[in-house]
């Protein structure tokens, strides 16, 4: 299968903007226990399923994601540059790994300006930690 790029008007492509073959070789889980290896078939399966998403960065209209994207063992290795406001047609895999609240910006307490005043709005640092805010996000559209 061939997959030609999206281009905006000034030529910058989107979407599968590569594929690259891995070295790793499939070895279809033959090391799991049967109940493992059924339950991995299935999530892989799952993550395989192609969906529209649109991306949204948090930061605004002029950032850009470049991401690699290789799941499983064997799967060829994606590379998607993502342009916010756009939709694409993606794994779902990807939308969870791009979603993925660990990775979301974590709002930091007790933390300074370079000069010694307090970060945040209220004047005063943070009590403990808390998860931020969310920098890239593909929005579901119809899954």
């Amino acid at each position: 299968m061939v997959t030609v790029p999206m281009c905006t008007a000034t030529g910058e492509q989107h979407g599968l903007i590569n594929t690259l073959t891995n070295s790793v070789t499939c070895n279809e889980f033959k090391s799991m226990t049967p109940a493992n290896k059924a339950k991995i078939e299935k999530q892989k399966k799952e993550d395989s399923k192609i969906v529209k998403a649109e991306y949204m960065n948090s930061r605004g209209r002029h950032e850009r994601l470049t991401k690699p994207y290789c799941r499983y063992a064997g799967d060829p290795i994606q590379v998607w540059h993502f342009i916010p406001g756009k939709v694409y047609e993606v794994p779902k895999g990807l939308v969870d790994e791009v979603n993925d609240k660990s990775k979301h910006l974590a709002k930091r307490s007790g933390l300074l300006s370079v000069d010694g005043n307090p970060i945040n709005k209220e004047e005063k640092p943070l009590e403990q930690d808390m998860e931020g805010d969310w920098l890239h996000r593909l929005i579901p559209i119809g899954f």
